[in-house]
């Protein structure tokens, strides 16, 4: 009888061994899951680290895309947001500012990493570069995503990628022959003149893969 009863008694124990080491498991993994919870994937911050260095607040228009208000007549040829929205697809462009008022000059933020010789002379000073751009939260990114620390070094290599780094340095010509050719993949409207947050995510994110 005892021998019988014997596969049944050692049931609870081995459920309560199973258990007591599940728990375990659970208290010493529990903070690091609720972390991985409460914080944005890896790819989702550095996307907007990335963006909020190198997006703008103004986009001006292809000239030939530029058409006046139904209303008055007046022509926009620059659009202006409060916060980073766009990364311009050109070196350098200008046109009427709102209302048709007069020509304005417009140099994109990620210009600026390039220097007067419009050349970067490899990844380490591109990271430099980078790094050193002021941070502004960019409009259409998730909210409650920080990226005020500088990109993760994967995602700077991503980044010099998709600008068109090689061994042998960037120049800006390339970065936007680079930067148009991603625009036109990721943007819905195939677009290849800028960049929204959405679009250039998609970029980042299509690019690490």
């Amino acid at each position: 009888m005892k021998s019988s009863l014997l596969p049944f008694m050692l049931v609870p124990a081995c459920l309560a061994n199973a258990n007591s080491a599940f728990v375990s498991r659970t208290n010493n993994s529990h903070g690091a899951c609720l972390g991985r919870a409460l914080l944005a994937t890896p790819d989702d911050r550095d996307a907007v680290a990335c963006f909020g260095r190198l997006g703008d607040k103004m986009y001006v228009i292809k000239k030939d895309e530029v058409t006046g208000t139904a209303a008055s007549g007046y022509e926009f040829g620059i659009l202006q947001a409060g916060r980073p929205k766009w990364i311009p697809c050109y070196e350098r462009r200008s046109g009427p500012t709102q209302g048709g008022g007069a020509e304005l000059e417009h140099e994109p933020n990620w210009r600026t990493i390039f220097g007067e010789d419009g050349v970067i002379g490899g990844r380490d000073a591109f990271a430099d570069a980078i790094a050193s751009l002021p941070f502004s939260a960019p409009l259409g990114a998730p909210t409650g995503i920080l990226g005020a620390e500088p990109p993760s070094e994967e995602a700077v290599s991503v980044l010099w990628n998709l600008f068109g780094g090689s061994d042998g340095g960037l120049s800006v010509v390339d970065a936007v022959t680079a930067l148009r050719a991603a625009a036109a993949t990721h943007n819905t409207d195939m677009s290849d003149d800028k960049f929204t947050y959405k679009s250039f995510a998609a970029a980042l994110t299509g690019m690490s893969e």
